[in-house]
């Protein structure tokens, strides 16, 4: 792994993938538009193909092009980071090197999910990425959807050994936050990855956000970092504060269904799609979040 320094200060919106009407095909011009929305707010950087781009769903090819249309888009302006989460370590390492060639600043490397390694093989795992190639890591802790987490203590270890540069939590945990901020070293960045506890992971000496919510809300998530930086506390626990409901609103079902529909009300992507197993949203659902953003 190069130690090249990836600089994690700020909001890094994780990207829904938009899709066709039918599903069948990316919709790169929805893509374009979504990431110049973000640009506007002054993001700091674009997770592609994580989570809520529900890369799990998205063929190999399909992969290579969402991921090449963000770096293309960003390229001088802000990071862009490929998410890794396959169950595969082979598979990953060639995903990696697919996002290396298309010059990503980083990859975010989620436990392989349904697995269930142990801690001393998601090392290995680690490991076998970060000698695979020339980019910094970002270890990817989600243990609801991975099945497993990576404890406090391995991600000391990994940051340790040089194999990540950062961390994005997502046990929606603040003591297991905490725990992880103390246990890796001073210079590997710790990010929230759930959108209520952002403040919280900057108290704790966290760096910022990888944000699902983001997608829909770039300017107040970019307000609320700032804010702390800038040592206007106050404002940013406003700005938390403010959000709380329109967050809980966008994981009133899976994510990124939800936001994709808020999405679309907005006008920023052409359509909510989302791929099976994942189906538009619930009409209750629909009308609580048509309620929290007035849409």
């Amino acid at each position: 792994m190069s130690a090249t320094a990836l600089d994690l200060r700020g909001v890094f919106t994780a990207l829904v993938t938009p899709f066709t009407k039918d599903g069948a095909a990316v919709d790169t011009k929805s893509l374009e538009k979504l990431i110049d929305f973000q640009l506007g707010a002054g993001v700091q950087g674009f997770v592609a193909c994580g989570s809520t781009g529900e890369a799990a769903t998205l063929t190999p090819q399909e992969y290579v092009q969402v991921v090449r249309s963000v770096r293309e888009r960003t390229k001088g302006v802000c990071a862009c980071i490929a998410g890794i989460s396959v169950s595969s370590t082979r598979l990953a390492i060639d995903t990696a090197r697919a996002a290396e060639e298309l010059g990503c600043d980083g990859i975010l490397l989620a436990a392989p999910p349904y697995n269930k390694p142990s801690q001393a093989g998601l090392i290995e795992h680690v490991r076998a990425i970060a000698d695979s190639v020339d980019l910094p890591l970002i270890a990817y802790n989600i243990p609801g959807r991975s099945g497993v987490g990576f404890t406090a203590a391995t991600l000391g270890t990994l940051s340790k050994e040089k194999l990540i540069v950062g961390v994005k939590e997502s046990s929606g945990s603040v003591d297991f936050m905490a725990d992880t901020i103390r246990a890796v070293d001073p210079w590997c960045q710790v990010l929230s990855g759930e959108d209520s506890l952002v403040l919280a992971a900057l108290a704790y000496g966290g760096t910022g956000v990888v944000s699902a919510s983001a997608n829909a809300m770039p300017k107040e998530f970019v307000e609320l970092t700032t804010s702390f930086f800038d040592g206007r506390i106050e404002d940013a626990r406003r700005a938390q504060l403010s959000m709380l409901p329109r967050i809980r609103s966008l994981f009133v079902e899976s994510n990124p269904v939800p936001v994709k529909t808020v999405l679309a009300l907005q006008g920023v992507i052409a359509e909510p799609t989302v791929r099976l197993p994942l189906v538009e949203l619930a009409p209750a659902s629909l009308k609580l979040v048509r309620s929290e953003f007035s849409l």
